[in-house]
Formats: C-alpha cells, sequence, structure tokens
C-alpha cells in the first residue's frame, strides 16, 4: 500500500464513508451491462404524491437542490424520504446492507467477510437501541415519516437500475435503517482497533518501535490554543464501577481453553481486521471568526469535511421549511436531518475529534466460556444466518455473534477480543441533529451538543446575534483498573476487569455516570477565532482524550492558523472571500519541513538526480498541478518514507499502513537508526536515504512520463458498476493529503474535501459538492459542480426558495399505517 491511510479507506473511510464509495468498485464490476430498455423504465419522479401527513412542496433549483416546504413536521419529513429515494434510493440501500452485514445477499461471495465482520458488532442491535431510546422524543416521529416517505417513492415508482441489475429487490425502509446509516457514520469516525495495531507493532518490531507512536505529537498548534472554558474537572472524582476488583479466580477446577494472551497472540486478529479499521489523518477542516474580524460585524464560519471521494457523493444537499424551523444544507442520504448547515441564524460545522473512544478487551476462556472477575460466564450468544448470493440463488451461511459484559467479540484463529465503544448503547446524536435543525441561538446549539454521544466531534458555530462556539461534543469514557483511572491506550484483560467504563451499557441505556460530564468537555465560548483540523484538542486536558495515533499530524491546523493570525493582525476583514481562499490554500506546512532533508542531501545523488532535487530550491511549497516541484516533492517524501521504514517493517510483516505520522518522521535525529538499511554493511542516514528516494522519484517520473504534478496528482472517481459513462470526468488536481486545499489520491481510494461551506451572517453563503447532488447518472446534476469543485470555486447558496414551478407537489390523503421500526 502507498497511502498512508491505510487500507482500510477503501471500506470504511476516516469518513463518513457511503458504501458506494466503500465497496471501490470492487464488488460490481461483475454486473451486466446497462441497457437501454432498462433506463427507459424509468421516470423522475411524480409531479403529484399523496402524503398522510399534510401538503408539502419541492422545487428543485438549477443544481438539483430540493427546497422542500411543509404544513407541519411530518409532512416535511415524509417529502425529504421521497425525494431522497428519488435522488440516491440505491446508494442509501447499499450502505444500510453494508453496515447491517447484508451484503453478500447482492453481490455474494466476494462481500461474506464484510457481512461477518459487521453482524459480530451487531451496529444493527445498536441502532434498534437507539431507535427505542428516542422514538418517543422529538426526532421519533420525522424518523419514521422520512421511512414512510422512502417506502412511498420505492412503492409507487420505479426503481433505480440496479436492482434489475443485480436481480434484488428493495426491502422496506425503517427509522432503524436512518439510524443504522448513522452507526456507520459514527464508527468510520470514531471505531478502532489501535490498540491491537499497536500490540501488532510491538511484536513483530519490539518495544524500542513504540517510540515511533508518541503519546502527543511534537507541535504547538492545538484546537485551543488558550484557556479552555469547560468546568474544573478531576477524574478521579467520578463514579467508579461498584465491582471494579480484579480477584483472581480460585479453585475453579478444570482445564482453561485460551488465556489472555499476549501482543503476538493478537497480531493474526488484527490482520483481520485492518481492513475495517479507521486511521487518522485525511480529516477536516472548520473555523469560525467572530464580528469584531468581519467587515459586517456578523460572524463567519468555514467547514471543509475530508472524507473519501464516492460516486455518487457522500452528501445529499437540501433545504428545509415549516413552521417553527427552517434549514439548509447537506445531509448523508438515509439520514433526515441536516449534518452540517445552517438555520435563519445559526450555523454550524463539524470536525472528527479524533481521540481514542474504542476498547479491546481479552479474556481467559474455559470450555466455551470467559472469566470475568471471580467467575465465569457464558457468552452471551446467538447464531445467524447469512444469506449469499450464487448465480441465480442463493446459498446460507451460519455465523455465531458472541457478545460479553463489554461488548461485541470478534475472532479469529482461537483469539478474540470484545470491543467497548459507546455507539454500541443507545445513543441520541439523531436528536442532537434534530435540535441542531431548529437552534434559533446559541443555546440551541449547546442543548444539541450536551446530548451528542457519538462520534465525538469538534462542533463550531455562529450565530446572527454575534455569538460565537467551540465544544467538543461527545462521551468520553473514563476508564478504570482497581479502582484507579487509566489511559486508553492498550489491551486490557476483561477477565481482570481492567479499564472498564462505569455506567456503560452495550446494545442497552447508558447512564454515562462514569463518562466525562459535558461541562468538563473542552469547549471556548465566544472565541475570536478558532480553527479545527483533527489535531489534538489542547495541550493538557484534564482527563484522557487520545493520542498521537488517533490525532491527525499538525499540518493543516498549522497553516490555517498562520493564515488566521497574520489576517487578524492586518487591517483586512475575514470576510467569506478570506474564508474561500483560506479553503483553497495550498500551501504545505509538510513540504516546508521535509524539502530541506532533500537539498542537504544534493552531495550525495548523481548529477542527473540533483537536477530534480534542483527544482526543489526555491519552490514556494504549493502543491499545484502545474507545477514541477510538487511532483518531485510528492514522489521523493513518498520514496523518502518507504525508504527510511521500509526494511523493517517489511521484514516484520508490516506494510507502509503501520508507518509513523509524518511529523514523527520528521523529528527523527539525522543518524536515527531507522535510516540504515538492514541489507548493507554501511550504516546509512538521513542524507544517504534522501539521496536514495529522490533517484526512486526521478525513474519513477521518468519511467511514467510524468511532466508536472497533475499528471500523477488526478481525480479519477469511478462508479461502482465500473462503467465508463457512470465515472466522473477526470482532472488533474491541486492540493496533497497535508494542505488545507485536501485531496489524496490513493491506490484504493481517493480523498478530499467532500463539501465546501462558508457562512457568512451579514453577507453571502457558498457551497460546492465535488459532484453533483443527484446519484442519477442521467440526470443534469450528477456531477454538474464537479468543475467548480476541482478549481476551487463556489456556489452561492441562501435561504430563499426558487421563484419557480414546484417540481413535487404533496397532497393530503387518509393517513396509513406507519412503519415504525
Amino acid at each position: 500500500m502507498s497511502s498512508p491511510v491505510g487500507r482500510a479507506a477503501s471500506l470504511v473511510a476516516v469518513a463518513l464513508l457511503l458504501a458506494a464509495g466503500a465497496l471501490g468498485g470492487t464488488y460490481f464490476g461483475m454486473a451486466a451491462p446497462f441497457s437501454g430498455d432498462v433506463y427507459d423504465t424509468v421516470t423522475q419522479g411524480a409531479e403529484t404524491v399523496e402524503s398522510p401527513y399534510g401538503s408539502a412542496t419541492v422545487t428543485y433549483d438549477r443544481w438539483g437542490v430540493p427546497h422542500v416546504s411543509a404544513e407541519n413536521e411530518r409532512a416535511l419529513y415524509f417529502a425529504v424520504g421521497y425525494v431522497q429515494a428519488r435522488d440516491r434510493l440505491f446508494q442509501m440501500d447499499l450502505q444500510r446492507r453494508l453496515i447491517g452485514g447484508r451484503l453478500s445477499a447482492v453481490v455474494g461471495e466476494r462481500a461474506l467477510e464484510s457481512d461477518r465482520f459487521h453482524r459480530s458488532l451487531d451496529f444493527e442491535g445498536a441502532a434498534e437501541a437507539s431507535w427505542e431510546r428516542v422514538r418517543e422524543s422529538a426526532a421519533g416521529p420525522s424518523l419514521s415519516a422520512f421511512a414512510d416517505g422512502v417506502n412511498h417513492y420505492a412503492e409507487t415508482r420505479p426503481l433505480p437500475p440496479e436492482y434489475a441489475l443485480l436481480d434484488v429487490e428493495f426491502e422496506a425502509w425503517t427509522p432503524v435503517d436512518s439510524l443504522l446509516v448513522g452507526k456507520q457514520i459514527a464508527w468510520s469516525l470514531s471505531g478502532s482497533f489501535t490498540d491491537l495495531r499497536r500490540a501488532t507493532v510491538r511484536s513483530r518490531l519490539g518495544e524500542e518501535a513504540l517510540a515511533l507512536y508518541p503519546d502527543r505529537l511534537d507541535h504547538e498548534t492545538p484546537i485551543i490554543r488558550g484557556e479552555s472554558d469547560a468546568a474544573a474537572f478531576d477524574p478521579n472524582d467520578t463514579v467508579a464501577p461498584s465491582d471494579a476488583s480484579s480477584a483472581a479466580v480460585a479453585g475453579t477446577g478444570g482445564e482453561t481453553d485460551g488465556g489472555a494472551g499476549t501482543d503476538a497472540d493478537f497480531a493474526g486478529l488484527y490482520d483481520r481486521l485492518e481492513p475495517y479499521d479507521t486511521r487518522p489523518g485525511v480529516g477536516s477542516n472548520s473555523w469560525v471568526v467572530s464580528g469584531d474580524h468581519t467587515a459586517s460585524g456578523k460572524p463567519a464560519l468555514a467547514n471543509d469535511p475530508h472524507l473519501s471521494l464516492t460516486v455518487p457523493g457522500v452528501w445529499y444537499e437540501m433545504h428545509l421549511r415549516t413552521d417553527g424551523m427552517e434549514t439548509r444544507g447537506v445531509a448523508f442520504p438515509g439520514i433526515p436531518y441536516v449534518v452540517i448547515g445552517r438555520t435563519a441564524d445559526v450555523a454550524w460545522g463539524f470536525t472528527n475529534v479524533g481521540g481514542d473512544f474504542t476498547d479491546l478487551y481479552t479474556y481467559e476462556t474455559r470450555n466455551g466460556s470467559y472469566r470475568y472477575g471471580d467467575e465465569f460466564r457464558a457468552f452471551d450468544t446467538r447464531v445467524e444466518s447469512i444469506r449469499v448470493k450464487e448465480g441465480d440463488g442463493y446459498r446460507t451461511v451460519n455465523h455465531t455473534v458472541r457478545k460479553t459484559v463489554h461488548g461485541p467479540v470478534v475472532r479469529r484463529a482461537g483469539r478474540q477480543v470484545a470491543v467497548a465503544w459507546p455507539g454500541f448503547s443507545a445513543t441520541n446524536e439523531s436528536l442532537g441533529a434534530y435540535r441542531l435543525n431548529h437552534a434559533a441561538e446559541i443555546n440551541d446549539v449547546e442543548r444539541a451538543a450536551r446530548i451528542w454521544d457519538v462520534p465525538a466531534q469538534n462542533l463550531v458555530a455562529a450565530t446572527r446575534d454575534g455569538e460565537t462556539l467551540y465544544v467538543a461534543a461527545g462521551k468520553y469514557p473514563i476508564r478504570r483498573t482497581d479502582g484507579r483511572v487509566v489511559r486508553g491506550d492498550r489491551l486490557f484483560d476483561g477477565s481482570a476487569k481492567e479499564g472498564e467504563w462505569a455506567g456503560y451499557t452495550p446494545y442497552g441505556n447508558s447512564s454515562w455516570r462514569g463518562f466525562v460530564p459535558f461541562e468538563a468537555v473542552p469547549r471556548v465560548e465566544n472565541p475570536d477565532y478558532l480553527a479545527t483540523a483533527n489535531q489534538r484538542t489542547m495541550d493538557d486536558p484534564p482527563f484522557y482524550v487520545g493520542t498521537g495515533e488517533t490525532y491527525a499530524d499538525p499540518y493543516r491546523g498549522q497553516r490555517i492558523y498562520e493564515r488566521l493570525d497574520r489576517r487578524a493582525a492586518s487591517d483586512e476583514p475575514m470576510d467569506a472571500a478570506f474564508s474561500r481562499s483560506v479553503q483553497r490554500d495550498v500551501r504545505s506546512v509538510a513540504a516546508e519541513a521535509f524539502t530541506g532533508y532533500a537539498l542537504a542531501a544534493t552531495d550525495e545523488m548523481s548529477p542527473s538526480t540533483r537536477e530534480y532535487a534542483a527544482t526543489l530550491d526555491g519552490w514556494n511549497y504549493s502543491m499545484r498541478a502545474d507545477s514541477e516541484a510538487a511532483l518531485v516533492y510528492r514522489l521523493w517524501i513518498e520514496a523518502f518514507r518507504n525508504e527510511t521504514f521500509g526494511d523493517e517493517f517489511a521484514a516484520a510483516g508490516l506494510d507502509d499502513d503501520y508507518y509513523p505520522k509524518l511529523s514523527v518522521l520528521h523529528g527523527l535525529p539525522a543518524d536515527s537508526e531507522w535510516y540504515d538499511d538492514r541489507s548493507t554493511p554501511a550504516r546509512e542516514t538521513r542524507a544517504d536515504v534522501a539521496a536514495r528516494a529522490m533517484a526512486t522519484a526521478r525513474e519513477r517520473i521518468e519511467r511514467e512520463g510524468y511532466e508536472t504534478y497533475g499528471d500523477y496528482n488526478r481525480l479519477d472517481l469511478n462508479h461502482p458498476f465500473q462503467r465508463a459513462f457512470l465515472d466522473y470526468p477526470e482532472r488533474p488536481m491541486d492540493g496533497s493529503l497535508f494542505t488545507v486545499f485536501n485531496f489524496w489520491n490513493g491506490p484504493s481510494t481517493q480523498h478530499g474535501s467532500s463539501m465546501r461551506m462558508v457562512v457568512a451572517f451579514g453577507e453571502e453563503s457558498n457551497l460546492v459538492l465535488p459532484g453533483g447532488n443527484s446519484g442519477v447518472f442521467w440526470s443534469d446534476h450528477y456531477h454538474d459542480q464537479l468543475g467548480l469543485w476541482v478549481t476551487g470555486r463556489y456556489r452561492t447558496v441562501t435561504m430563499a426558495t426558487p421563484e419557480r414551478e414546484p417540481t413535487i407537489v404533496f397532497e393530503s390523503a387518509p393517513a396509513s399505517t406507519e412503519v415504525d421500526g
């Protein structure tokens, strides 16, 4: 693998990866060619639709964005379900099948391992628990009405042609399915097997290798650069588990069939789980600026989440209005609410916190039971049937799902761990999103953040009245062993009750009594300006949040703060145009840090290689498509990483997905042992490795015929069905993994700004998607925004409904039986 993001990105991207993108084209290449007969049966929706909840209208604007107005909220969300199904039904269906472990029924054997993994973690059970929690809340009726709208479309309109091509039926959508999509999003951003990965590195490379994975990355640009406004907090004062003793078992008798195990024992388990692991580093950007720095005197907010780029895209834009609420922004298909966006008076954005929210537990087992404290308990076990498509029929594969007091169990080769993650409990993020969609003031944002469980998010918000806010919203577990608070960056012995979370109930209602209270979560009230880019939250948090492994490299955060600080010191306002320019910024702080290493090694290079290195001399570190220097740097830094770590890691059976962060590489001394090539008698230094890497880059450039960065750094987004006419047009791209204008062309997936949004109260606001709003390939809006997105341009977005005739009119009809999960 050449991507530092890792193999996991092809299935579950840092994230918010939709199933169509997660499958990366690998599952659908066998599908039959499209035929005109199929398309001829499909129309673009009805002009008049009966609704059991009341009247509504949908007016599509010139970019295919639905503006939905309704007489009440249920009528509104029925219409939202209908239009999402109209534009994205197959994508929605794929996503729930992926996370629910039901993909093999569509595509056959190649998805079976994925289904086993997702069944083992029982995301569906977690979604069902969440539905029981929120069904009687304010969000419950809207989730039910949305499901009814989806099903009404599927029952009354021709299904997308993908169903005929795969010979599968659409199964009714339920409110649980929307929450299941939410679990997929949350897991892709906060679920992780980092502790297993760390154990694998330790077992194969030795204890000394852990120095490559420091607790804290070496930089001075956290999100909160001053003081947090959170309440004082001591994790030792939180509630401890009442039965947290780790008493040994005495006199149990009999033979045990497995102990807690060593790091080496669990390396093989991680080999299985690595494709489903999520790795930090792709990330997102956001910032909020107070009215003190804008010409209008009103705040401004910018957000561009960096996720996998897919066909169709990750986000669906919509504008919703009824009495008492109006919101506009982007949603994940399958979820009825705007996730990132604004109301008339409030704007908000998210980036991933990147902390440590997943713990793994090993056990001593005996006769099919596991030891917990001073007793052996039977695993909570059930056998599920997985349908696997095979020719014109199906076969059934039985899969055993096991759970312990800590959570679901994943197994391989006789080794197993239980997984604790807040999202396995009944959670409230759907209600949190509902509250944001109704926000009229900053207190409404706080009410939403207070109940936000997973994924933990850096929430920035601004109001028309001039208030700004940052809060790291989410549930932060406090681990205890023998009553003592401990960190979460290790495998815990579940039999000894190590690392327990008080108040956590997987697949049930958690009290969260042993978690960090909301008042103590890092926050800044009315920041002058503040930026997030997945770097660490603050330098010295009062409780364990994460490590250098869970946070992103600091380069994007450093560059954003550099731009904001410089602007704040000038007489120029931080207006919408300034925020757009920052989102388009392609100067690489990483390149600035590393280029000197290449230039210092020119004496070790051949004359022809030295000519390539010379392109970096005087370069401005901008990763532009038309730049020769950017090309040389990008291929050189990839080779430099491989030359540094490749011999040791490959010999240990570890690919480059295990390599440490780029900022860790930068901090190695020039004579570090990692620079030494173990296959040669000499001891190599940084200069030797830099020279070799430049020779490798030169050979690759000449072999491939590259002339500029855009020859290599290309947008190449393909539909999962692997048909050229379904793919987006290929384009050369600016940007890199470490620039604010973010784009990464990995070997199996591509990442970048999955949308860009700037909301500036007092002047125009902007948004753009990397493709289009429709997933229907013959739509004019399939990829009509792609050219804007590639070149860093934007659309103006307002809270006005287009002055044109409605596309769809929903008329009142007798109420029908609701889908109720």
